[in-house]
């Protein structure tokens, strides 16, 4: 049987997720909604989306719908997932699941209310090289964990975007720091024990336009990160152990297939090659194999993971407390 999805929000994400959707059996995207009645045909009829509704509650109420994608900006992720599990949908709700800790807790409380699953749409996590990266640092490979450098930016932004209004949750740190944040705690398994960080906010909006980060972990791991709306394009990480080093130049979204990280011992590099095990040979797999587990969540009645085994609620909650750690320290000092 397969699992139909409903999608609210008509920007520019809604097109990865169609074209994921039909990677795979078993995989439907038959709605989408938008405030805006026209705007919500014109996605469909591109998107080749077969509904359109005029009203996010709209397709709340559509029966058709076993689970909802929430691809709204920051700022309404709370309200419209907390509306969607009420209204008796699953819900993958785009990264950061939410502008805080509080929001996150209450999102994750209405799912167990309503008896239905939530996740953080992490895709990154679902990309074949994270869980081969993982696993091979939880092996040993290269030692005891130390460091872990990361950074993800951009730029061109224009200034009537929602990222960079404050009350809709925008800033550089929600909107693209989470995934280093993420990262950190993946390598970790752990919350922070300490913080830093420094910004440059937008004195027009007050949203950070440049975010530099510190984060102590238990064992005296540390992680250093960057986020930035104003810099050249730009990413990558980097996890330091005690008898090696694993450098991945695509953390986020490898461009294509295949993807190589490199593990560097004794002065030595090995190039891992990832190819793609299960799904075609597309950039859109980490889209596809998220949708898939979530849907196979729905299907079995069992809690998402982030690969390699990670709970997702608990790494969700984990990482809403950093984020609002950091910006804190980046305020406030």
């Amino acid at each position: 049987m397969n699992t139909r999805f409903g999608i609210l929000g008509t920007g520019s994400i809604v097109g990865k997720y169609a074209q994921a959707c039909r990677l795979l059996p078993g995989l439907e995207l038959v709605a989408i909604a938008s405030r805006d009645a026209a705007r919500a045909r014109a996605a469909a009829a591109k998107f080749e989306i077969p509904c359109a509704h005029a009203g996010y509650e709209s397709l709340l109420a559509d029966t058709g719908v076993d689970a909802v994608i929430i691809a709204l900006h920051n700022g309404l992720h709370c309200e419209w997932t907390c509306r969607a599990l009420a209204a008796g949908k699953h819900v993958l709700c785009e990264k950061p699941l939410a502008c805080n800790a509080g929001e996150v807790a209450q999102m994750f409380a209405a799912a167990q209310t309503h008896h239905r699953w939530l996740m953080e749409a992490f895709m990154y996590r679902f990309h074949p090289q994270m869980p081969e990266i993982l696993r091979r640092m939880r092996a040993g490979e290269i030692g005891r964990v130390l460091h872990i450098n990361s950074h993800r930016m951009s730029q061109g932004r224009e200034a009537s975007n929602m990222r960079y209004q404050r009350d809709a949750g925008g800033g550089a740190l929600l909107d693209i720091g989470c995934y280093c944040v993420s990262l950190a705690q993946a390598v970790t398994g752990a919350e922070p024990i300490r913080v830093q960080a420094n910004a440059h906010f937008d004195p027009a909006t007050g949203v950070d336009l440049t975010l530099t980060g510190m984060l102590v972990f238990p064992e005296d791991v540390t992680a250093n990160f960057c986020c930035s709306f104003e810099s050249e394009p730009s990413y990558g990480a980097e996890i330091v152990g005690t008898t090696g080093r694993i450098l991945i130049p695509n953390p986020w979204m490898p461009p294509v297939w295949p993807s190589d990280f490199t593990i560097v011992r004794a002065g030595k590099s090995e190039i891992i090659r990832m190819t793609p095990p299960e799904v075609p040979a597309h950039i859109l797999a980490p889209f596809a194999l998220e949708l898939t587990h979530f849907a196979e969540c729905i299907r079995q009645d069992r809690a998402p993971v982030f690969p390699p085994g990670d709970n997702a609620e608990c790494d969700s909650l984990g990482i809403a407390r950093t984020l609002d750690s950091v910006i804190a320290a980046a305020r406030f000092g």
